[in-house]
């Protein structure tokens, strides 16, 4: 049985019940208070952003003790780079360059020139120096 067009039910003055109203695709109205709780926890977001932190940070915040990881979620340049491959060497910095191995170096990344074994790894070092790039130079 479908709930299409049923207003009975419906947890009115929530934010849950704006949802209901939605699939059941019953207009919410001022009357119910729907339209106001979606408008409540849209501002409560907003305000979030504004104060720098997203929605869910603070639940996350909460959950991970307070704690949030040091510095930032993206590696450092000049780190060693772990590609899936287990060839020796590859995807290194500063190598002696090899017969057949691929020279990546992106203009414009804070990645320096690493060596890779193989095409497919070398696509692998791309989107890494991709990832890096210096947004001031942009």
């Amino acid at each position: 049985m479908s709930l299409s067009g049923q207003e009975e039910g419906i947890e009115h003055g929530t934010l849950r019940g704006h949802r209901q109203h939605t699939r059941r695709k019953v207009p919410a109205t001022e009357a119910c208070g729907c339209l106001q709780a979606k408008r409540d926890d849209e501002q409560a977001k907003s305000e979030a952003r504004q104060a720098g932190r997203a929605p869910r940070a603070a639940g996350q915040h909460k959950w991970n003790g307070g704690k949030f990881a040091a510095g930032t979620s993206r590696p450092e340049a000049n780190t060693a780079v772990r590609t899936p491959c287990p060839t020796e060497g590859c995807g290194q910095a500063d190598r002696i360059p090899q017969r057949g191995w691929v020279l990546v170096h992106v203009s414009g990344s804070t990645e320096p020139a690493r060596e890779f074994c193989s095409g497919a790894c070398a696509t692998y070092g791309i989107a890494l120096a991709e990832l890096r790039m210096d947004n001031a130079a942009a």
